[in-house]
């Protein structure tokens, strides 16, 4: 396979193939004799690749409909729902269902939910909902994540009060037609953006603090580990806090890797951790967005690749305003301003200083002017519409482009 800069994108690659496949054909076990017999021939690549397939073919859930009566824990929350971790009583003891399940209630990270019904499939992730004949919800108050989401929207709804727009931007995306329309929806929604800008953040503060670089990386991941868990744990923000995590043990180790192996190390570690993922969206924007970003060189490109990644998918559910581009420059320094402020104005509402959390608060108004005003008049710029071929057409744009990024990266022969 001679020498790949990106081998961990292939190997990426292969295990969403794997669980895609999963859901409509299950390959045997005796399968993994393939790629022993490949390592044996010392095609160590190739067999890793097969393996990883294999892994996601086996682990994706099974076509199958479940009734009874069930009890877990909400994961992740999301708009008017919740993904949860769910038991099954099988008539004896309860048992672990191994994949998510939908709920279409909206309930706080950690809360416990307990109903009776059925599970049935659906063609997004998760690939389970359920429908149920009676609910009752109960607060695990020794949840930490409970805690700590619960905390969140304290503060949430105290920004609410000031302005809707900061309660939006900090962990709790609603619909807004002008963002939509514009393109910069994207900003509402918890993201690598948010997590990576509010990681810079506390690095800066914790610099002040102390100069010791092994300390200085660890004590930085505290409050980007606190807004993940207090927005609710949302796939993309998940995929960024272990992005950072995955970075920081390489910096401590003094390990140097390509940014786009590390995005594919982590998307690999998700999809075999959890199958099913490979059926949301969001996953496919979040990565390969991501990927977009990373290989560019340099901010105007950037931009370019990030839209590229995240268009295909984007065209699937919603026209595409390609002079988003445009807008995401201008609106980008003030949105990062505001975290840093909105961040400023929570650690001043955790320790009870409450004026000097709505000062920051009402400071920060001018720069949600400008940006609603940015949205407004994008919103009014002409859109690509939805349509398969618009899809097909934005990802071979994007292949072309990342091909075009590595050419012009590769080494010359001469």
């Amino acid at each position: 396979m001679g020498e790949l800069t990106y081998l961990s994108f292939i190997y990426f690659g292969s295990t969403l193939l794997g669980a895609l496949v999963g859901t409509y054909l299950k390959f045997p076990l005796f399968f993994l004799v393939i790629p022993l017999i490949l390592g044996f021939y010392k095609k160590p690549r190739l067999a890793l690749m097969i393996l990883l397939f294999l892994l996601s073919n086996f682990l994706i859930v099974s076509n199958l409909e479940r009734k009874g009566e069930f009890v877990g824990t909400v994961k992740t929350v999301q708009n008017g729902s919740s993904i949860t971790e769910i038991y099954i009583f099988d008539g004896s003891s309860w048992r672990k269902i191994d994949f998510d399940v939908l709920i279409y209630k909206e309930e706080a990270l950690g809360t416990i939910v307990y109903f009776t019904g059925e599970l049935r499939r659906k063609s997004s992730y998760p690939l389970y909902y359920a429908k149920t004949d009676y609910y009752a919800t109960a607060t695990n108050y020794s949840s930490i994540r409970y805690a700590v989401f619960n905390h969140f929207e304290g503060f949430r709804r105290y920004t609410r009060l000031v302005e809707p727009f900061y309660e939006n931007l900090f962990g709790n995306s609603s619909r807004d037609e002008d963002f939509i329309n514009s393109g910069l929806f994207h900003i509402f929604c918890v993201s690598g953006m948010h997590v990576s800008i509010l990681y810079l953040i506390t690095s800066h503060i914790i610099g002040l603090i102390t100069y010791r670089k092994n300390l200085r990386i660890i004590l930085s991941l505290s409050f980007p580990t606190i807004f993940v868990i207090g927005s609710g744990m949302n796939i993309p923000s998940v995929r960024a806090l272990i992005m950072l995590y995955l970075a920081s043990m390489f910096k401590i180790f003094d390990y140097n890797i390509n940014p786009v192996n590390t995005v594919s190390l982590v998307g690999t570690a998700m999809v075999l951790v959890n199958p099913e993922i490979v059926y949301s969206l969001s996953f496919y924007m979040t990565f390969f967005a991501t990927i977009g970003v990373l290989i560019s060189e340099n901010n105007l490109l950037a931009n370019i690749g990030g839209f590229l990644g995240s268009s295909p998918y984007v065209s699937l559910i919603n026209p595409v305003n390609p002079f988003s581009i445009i807008a995401t420059m201008l609106v980008a320094v003030p949105i990062e301003i505001m975290l840093f402020g909105l961040t400023v104005s929570y650690i001043f509402y955790t320790i009870r200083v409450y004026y000097l959390s709505s000062f920051v608060l009402y400071s920060l108004l001018p720069f949600v002017w400008f940006v609603r005003t940015v949205a407004g008049f994008f919103a009014n710029f002409p859109k690509v519409p939805q349509h398969p071929f618009v899809t097909i057409a934005f990802a071979s744009t994007f292949i072309i482009y990342v091909g075009l990024i590595l050419e012009k990266k590769a080494p010359s022969n001469k």
